[in-house]
This record gives structure tokens, C-alpha cells and sequence, in this order.
């Protein structure tokens, strides 16, 4: 008997995941709009009930990437966004693609250091805005090489488009849907080297420092979008062009920004959410438009919990952070639905793994879900069932999947009980496996490589990663970032599990020294989700100011709504003594009302430390002053 090439190896040939996508084609990113355009002429984006199909989208690109061009952008000059997730950012996308141009996506929320950073690092020649950060963008033209400024409104791509609009008041400052409506298409036309010409300058979160430019190039961007489609077997394929999917995270990060081309691939039916934070609007989005699939975070999932949800039946796909398994199970006890965790990073275009194992549970089981990806495997079968369905429509069919997964998910809910263990039913609290052609090394501390076998042994490592969605470097040099073999250092400490599913223990930067011995800050975080009164809980370590190189355990702690009795710091000692290490309990425990979020939703630790090190400080000096 063959053996299997990786320890994930049996999990490709279950799910109907091909070893490897290769050859990847030699076509730049805006082909995949061309190519969905022409396959699922009548699927499209919808923005507050407004619908642009991929044949429209398209058309706008193609008149847009003549704008730029006529403006006397060339190709590589970089392009700057700063839009929220909308038809807007898909126009912009493609059509700076289309011009053979580089987008640099950017978030209002940002600091004003970092896009001042950004820009200064990126030098764009444009800048494309919504008018509502309008005075953001003039801030900062003011101090960088910008020279076009083109303005959009959210309304532009409405039933009530507006009729008239106010002067921009300046020499070069443009509203785009204007310039797109009177410009005939007529883009350039580029010969493309699509392994090293940037279709995207993305810049890190700067969660250690200043943001770092990622260069991702067009082959980079196509293949994760296709690794993406791929990922989810021969079912995920079987759907392409017949159901709709809820997109709730900002298209400027790295998650949105690869999800928005990976979805268009699949030729879905997408449906915006302008603001991530809007629950209320998401809701009535689901409920209209009865979507499959929701693309968010874990912080969004957990605000559904919340919702008028009941029976949703969705299939969740969560990304950005750690997916807490309570989360997990109140998403399911409420919406009847489940979600599925992926991991990522932008230096990858981000996406690496995804853990598909509540479909394998919901299907019946391992030989089940094998049995069916054989079956889709065999040709002609699955085109003749994916026209079927994209005859009856996305809403159709998602009325009537979900309406399935409901009743698959409650009945194979005993198979998942907390504490029990069996072969093929769903895992929680794994990233999953790689995506095809994704090169994976893990190495100890001393950055040695470790063997399959070690790891698989119990071993943890730090997660290297290479593949075709690897970037070039971080800008402007090529290799910047990557090591001498081609990996890509994430920073996380992972384990596997006997069928190659990727835990991830800790990040090296969140990692906590307490007198020499390791604590593991995603554990701790673990385990505050478990507790029945605590909605997030957060982990960072701060420098001890009485053992110069140890560092101390500080929790912050946000409860759930409409709690009976206040949580207090003791209570949650109490709670941790009994799990943790003697040496991860925190010296200070910390009750919020409302823990500090990120722009993309994700909990803000490095604010978290400086408030816990500014508390710390407060302290000591009070002490002093007493003395």
C-alpha cells in the first residue's frame, strides 16, 4: 500500500481535494471577472438590495481602467483605495488589475502614522475614496505623492442613484461614476509576467510595528483564489454559480480583499455589508436573500448568536482570528448552522488552511463524504448537477439547503458532544488542512526542521509556509521576508493531530515567559471561552517589574449580556487555578464592558498591553508615593 505523501494526504482523497492545481494560468487577476462574467452572466453583487451583475461589473471596469489610464497612469504605478466593502471596491479592484496598475487597499480607521506610512512607502499616483472619509483623504494627499483624488458615494450603485453632486473644490478631484459614465471602454492592453508583476501592495496589520507592503503578484492572487475554490472538495464545486454568500469583513484586509476574487471565481451571488459592525443589517440581508454561505469573523459570529437568527442554517466560513469552539457550538445551537475555520496571513494572499470537517460530519461521516466525492468525481456528473441547480436559482437553493443543514445539524449534534471522540466527526479548535501546493515546514526553537514524524509525535514547531500564493517580498525588494529555502516565518507554534489537522498553540509573539517556564496565550484564551459568563477573553504577558526578563500573565475579561450576577477578577482566578499551570495564572485579571476591536474585528492586544503596562506603572507609582 502507497504511503501517503503527507500526514493530510487520506484527508484530500475524503473530501475530493486534488494533490495539486498546476499548471496555474499565466493570466492576470481581472480574468477571473472576464471569465465569470461570461459563465454566470446573470450572478452578481448586491448593495442594499441594489444588483449589479458580473456581466455589468465588467463593463464598468473596462470604462474605468480607460479612466486611469487617460489620466496618464502607467503600468505598475500604484493606486490607493480607501473604500468599505461595496461594489465600489470591486469596480476599483479590477479596473486598477485591468490597467495594469497596483492597488494599495487602505482603511479610514487606520492611524494617521500608518497611512501616512503607507503612502509614503507606496507613493500612489491616485486615490480612490468614498466621500464620507473624503477629509481623510485630502489630509492626506496634503503630505504624499498623490495627484488624483477619484470620489465615490455609496449611492452611486443604488435604485436612488444621486442626481446631482456637490464641487470636490480642487484641481484634480474627480466622482468616478461620473467619468465612468462618459468614458467609453477602451483599457490597455499589457503583456503581463504574472510571477512578478504586483497585482496588490498589501500591507500588514502592524500589529509589531509598522505595517510591512506585501507584494502580491497576479499569480499569487489567482492561484489562492483557486486553492480557495478547491478547498472545499468536490461539493464546493458542485455549487459554483448557484448559491449566494454574505460577506460582513472589510475588503481592504487581506481576508476580504482574497475571499472578494475567490467568491467571484466561484461566480456567487455576493451580497455586501458596508459596515462589518451592522448585525442588524446582516440579518435582514440573510433573511432576504437567503444566503449559503457568511464569510466574517469570529467576533461577528458571536454577535449572531445574539440575532434573530433561528434555523439560518448557514454555513459559516471564519477567518482573521481564532474561532473560540463556544463560539462554535452557541452558533449552532442558535442558527442550526456551523462554521468552519481557516488560517492565513498576508504574505500568503492570505488563505493556507481550511478545516472542512463540520461538512464531513454533516454527510455522514468519512466513508459517506468519500463516497460522494467519487461519485462528483466521475465525469459529467457534476456539470449536470451544477446546471440543475443554477437553473433552480441561488435563492431556491439556498432556501432549501439551509433548510437541509438545519436538519442534518441537530441530527448529527450527538456525535459532537463535547468530550467525545470519534473518527469523522467534526474537529473544533483546528485550523484544518492545506490547501493543495501549499509547502508547509515546521522547525523548534533553534529553527531546526522537524520530521512528520516528530511532530505527529507531539512536537510543537514554528509553521513555515511556501506555495504559489507566496508573496515576492515585502516592498520594494524582492525576497524581503523570505528565507533562504522560499518560506515565509508565520510566528505560530502549531501542533498536528494523527490525520494532519494544524492546531495553533501559540503565536512566538504572544508567547509568555514567567520565570523561564513558556505560557501559551491562545490556551488561556481557550479556556476564558469555555467559561459559561465570559463573551471574550484576552491573554497578554507584560514585563514583570520585580523579575527583570519575566513577564506576568494579564487577562482581560468582557462578559456576556444579561448576566445575573457580575463576574469578578477572583471568580476568574478561581476558575483557572483549576485548569491552568500554576505558572499561567494571571496576576490581574481585568473586567471590561467592551473589549478593544481592531478595524477587521479582531481583539486588539497590542492596545491591550499598553493598557495593561500603563495600569501596572499607575500602580507601582502609587505604591511609591504611599511609601
Amino acid at each position: 500500500m502507497r504511503s501517503p505523501k503527507y500526514p493530510w494526504s487520506a484527508e484530500y482523497r475524503v473530501l475530493g481535494i486534488p494533490e495539486t492545481l498546476r499548471p496555474y494560468p499565466d493570466k492576470p487577476v481581472y480574468d477571473i471577472l472576464y471569465r465569470t462574467a461570461k459563465k454566470y452572466k446573470n450572478n452578481g453583487l448586491v448593495q442594499n438590495h441594489f444588483k449589479l451583475t458580473y456581466r455589468q461589473l465588467a463593463q464598468e471596469v473596462d470604462r474605468l481602467a480607460t479612466v486611469l489610464q487617460r489620466m496618464g497612469l502607467k503600468k505598475g504605478d500604484r493606486v490607493a483605495t480607501l473604500l468599505p466593502t461595496s461594489i465600489q471596491f470591486f469596480v476599483a479592484d479590477y479596473a486598477i488589475s485591468r490597467a495594469g496598475l497596483v492597488q494599495i487597499p487602505s482603511s479610514p480607521l487606520e492611524p494617521p502614522a500608518n497611512l501616512k506610512h503607507k503612502f509614503e512607502q507606496g507613493t500612489p499616483r491616485a486615490l480612490i475614496c468614498l466621500d464620507e472619509y473624503l477629509d481623510v483623504a485630502k489630509a492626506v494627499m496634503k503630505r504624499s505623492s498623490i495627484e488624483k483624488l477619484l470620489v465615490t458615494t455609496i449611492n452611486d450603485y443604488s435604485n436612488n442613484p444621486p442626481t446631482s453632486r456637490p464641487d470636490l473644490g480642487g484641481a484634480n478631484q474627480f466622482w468616478m461614476k461620473d467619468l465612468i459614465d462618459r468614458t467609453p471602454a477602451d483599457p490597455p492592453d499589457y503583456d503581463y509576467n504574472v510571477e512578478k508583476d504586483l497585482e496588490t501592495l498589501l500591507f500588514t496589520g502592524g500589529t509589531t510595528g509598522l505595517p510591512k507592503g506585501c507584494m502580491l503578484t497576479h499569480r499569487n492572487i489567482y492561484a489562492n483564489a483557486m486553492q480557495n475554490l478547491h478547498a472545499m472538495g468536490q461539493s464546493g464545486q458542485l455549487i459554483a454559480g448557484a448559491v449566494s454568500v454574505l460577506l460582513g469583513l472589510p475588503l481592504f484586509h487581506s481576508y476580504g480583499h482574497m475571499i472578494m476574487h475567490a467568491m467571484t471565481l466561484f461566480g456567487y451571488n455576493q451580497i455586501m455589508i458596508n459596515d462589518p459592525r451592522d448585525t442588524a443589517g446582516m440579518v435582514k440581508m440573510i433573511k432576504d436573500y437567503r444566503p449559503l454561505i457568511q464569510i466574517g469573523v469570529p467576533t461577528q459570529f458571536m454577535k449572531l448568536c445574539y440575532a434573530e437568527l433561528k434555523g439560518a442554517g448557514m454555513l459559516g466560513l471564519s477567518g482573521s482570528a481564532p474561532l473560540p469552539p463556544n463560539t462554535q457550538q452557541e452558533y449552532e445551537k442558535v442558527s442550526k448552522g456551523g462554521i468552519m475555520e481557516g488560517y492565513g496571513l498576508s504574505e500568503m494572499s492570505p488563505v493556507t488552511h481550511l478545516n472542512g470537517t463540520f461538512l464531513v460530519r454533516l454527510f455522514g461521516g468519512r466513508i459517506p463524504v468519500t463516497i460522494n466525492s467519487f461519485f462528483l468525481g466521475i465525469p459529467g456528473v457534476k456539470p449536470v448537477l451544477n446546471k440543475l441547480l443554477r437553473l433552480a436559482g441561488p435563492k431556491i437553493v439556498g432556501y432549501v439547503t439551509t433548510r437541509l443543514f438545519s436538519l442534518l445539524t441537530v441530527v448529527t449534534s450527538w456525535g459532537n458532544k463535547p468530550g467525545k471522540k470519534k473518527p469523522g466527526i467534526e474537529k473544533r479548535g483546528t485550523i484544518g488542512i492545506p490547501f493543495p501546493d501549499t509547502e508547509i515546514k515546521i522547525v523548534d526553537a533553534m529553527g531546526a526542521p522537524l520530521s512528520w514524524e516528530e511532530v505527529a509525535a507531539g512536537i510543537r514547531g514554528e509553521m513555515l509556509l511556501s506555495g504559489p500564493q507566496r508573496m515576492l517580498g515585502y516592498w520594494p525588494t524582492p525576497g524581503n521576508g523570505i528565507d533562504e529555502d522560499g518560506f515565509i516565518h508565520t510566528s505560530d507554534i502549531v501542533r498536528l493531530d494523527e490525520r494532519g489537522y494544524f492546531y495553533i498553540v501559540d503565536r512566538t509573539k504572544d508567547m509568555i515567559i514567567v520565570s523561564g517556564y513558556k505560557v501559551y496565550s491562545r490556551e488561556i484564551d481557550d479556556l476564558l471561552a469555555e467559561h459559561p459568563g465570559v463573551e471574550i477573553g484576552a491573554t497578554v504577558g507584560i514585563p514583570d517589574p520585580e523579575r527583570e526578563g519575566s513577564e506576568i500573565v494579564v487577562v482581560y475579561v468582557q462578559p456576556r449580556p444579561n448576566l445575573q450576577t457580575k463576574i469578578t477578577s477572583e471568580e476568574i482566578i478561581k476558575y483557572l487555578r483549576e485548569r491552568a499551570a500554576r505558572y499561567a495564572i494571571p496576576k490581574r485579571v481585568i473586567v471590561v464592558d467592551a473589549m478593544p476591536l481592531t478595524e477587521v474585528q479582531k481583539v486588539d492586544k497590542k492596545l491591550l498591553r499598553k493598557m495593561a503596562i500603563d495600569q501596572i506603572q499607575k500602580e507601582v507609582q502609587t505604591e511609591k508615593a504611599c511609601v
